[in-house]
């Protein structure tokens, strides 16, 4: 069976979508709006909000690491490494090929069985994802949010609970493997991928632990809302914090759409639409939306490269895994 990343379909729509976006977000400005958008009073501070992406990977290793503890002990600047090469696959390849990858290394250097790494994967997302709807509802507590961000964030809420039902019957149940595995060697496979995701996502038992978790994944987004606020600095804003968490929580819902790698198109017009709802002109906010995404990947992507070819990691050690798996 194909995987998503070999469906046409999927990457054509996702192009589609992101340049229909880019269409919008420059759309009816003029060559000197470009220029004055694009210049900044304060570049130095560029350096200061790109350091921010050092704690933001920082802490998503922490949480993922934590998620890996009761299947392996993985130093922490190995998986520091990883999601450095796991953002730059994510960057040019498309639909979260980066994810796959990242998987596929921890179980070649440290057995860890591929369905259990990804479900650590899909489970950092799930943590991610559950943090930043306690902070659009916090935000909402305080600040109008736009009807098209509180549809997203209600559908995420139903995601995350689907979810976190699907991870208690899997906690309660426990399937016979070798009754199935002589009988129906397809259902076999598929209760034995089921059983793996019940052993990788064991730390979220833990209520304790999983407080943890959230906490630092609630750091991941503050440390990003730090690098937003650190660009309004520079281009000479003085905005309410409001402003970047209510930026933050648009980008992260649209991003879920299909897209061009590196969310190129859903990551400026989510910026865009946020920025221009709060009274900015379309110029300044597009200016900021391509700044603070070039901060994020140009760095990771950099970083992601250099240990991708310092390892010798070839397209071997995760091309055919997800279909494998």
């Amino acid at each position: 069976m194909k995987s998503l990343r070999q469906l046409p379909w999927l990457r054509i729509s996702g192009l589609l979508l992101s340049g229909l976006f880019l269409y919008y977000c420059f759309h009816a400005l003029s060559w000197a709006e470009l220029r004055s958008a694009f210049a900044i009073p304060r570049p130095w501070l560029l350096v200061v909000a790109a350091l921010g992406n050092l704690a933001v990977l920082g802490f998503k290793t922490w949480v993922w690491q934590i998620l890996l503890r009761p299947a392996a002990r993985i130093p922490f600047a190995f998986l520091f490494e990883v999601q450095h090469v796991g953002c730059m696959a994510n960057v040019l390849l498309p639909l979260k090929a980066g994810e796959f990858l990242k998987a596929g290394v921890v179980k070649k250097r440290y057995a860890v069985p591929y369905t259990q790494a990804l479900t650590s994967i899909g489970l950092e997302r799930y943590l991610a994802g559950f943090s930043l709807v306690l902070l659009a509802l916090g935000l909402a507590l305080v600040f109008p949010l736009p009807a098209w961000i509180r549809t997203g964030a209600l559908v995420m809420t139903l995601v995350l609970i689907a979810v976190q039902a699907g991870l208690f019957l899997l906690w309660q149940r426990h399937p016979n493997l070798e009754k199935w595995r002589s009988r129906h060697p397809w259902i076999y496979r598929l209760f034995q991928a089921l059983a793996h995701i019940g052993e990788g996502s064991q730390a979220l038992r833990s209520r304790r632990t999983f407080l943890w978790l959230v906490l630092l994944s609630m750091l991941v987004w503050i440390s990003e809302i730090a690098m937003l606020k650190v660009l309004e600095l520079a281009y000479g804003l003085e905005l309410s914090w409001a402003a970047p968490v209510l930026v933050l929580v648009a980008i992260n819902l649209a991003i879920a759409l299909p897209s061009a790698p590196g969310n190129l198109g859903a990551f400026e017009i989510a910026t865009v639409l946020a920025y221009t709802g709060l009274g900015l002109d379309k110029a300044t906010a597009l200016g900021i939306a391509v700044y603070f995404h070039f901060l994020q990947i140009l760095p990771v992507t950099a970083l992601g490269l250099f240990f991708y070819f310092r390892w010798g990691l070839r397209a071997k050690d995760w091309q055919g895994v997800p279909e494998a798996a």
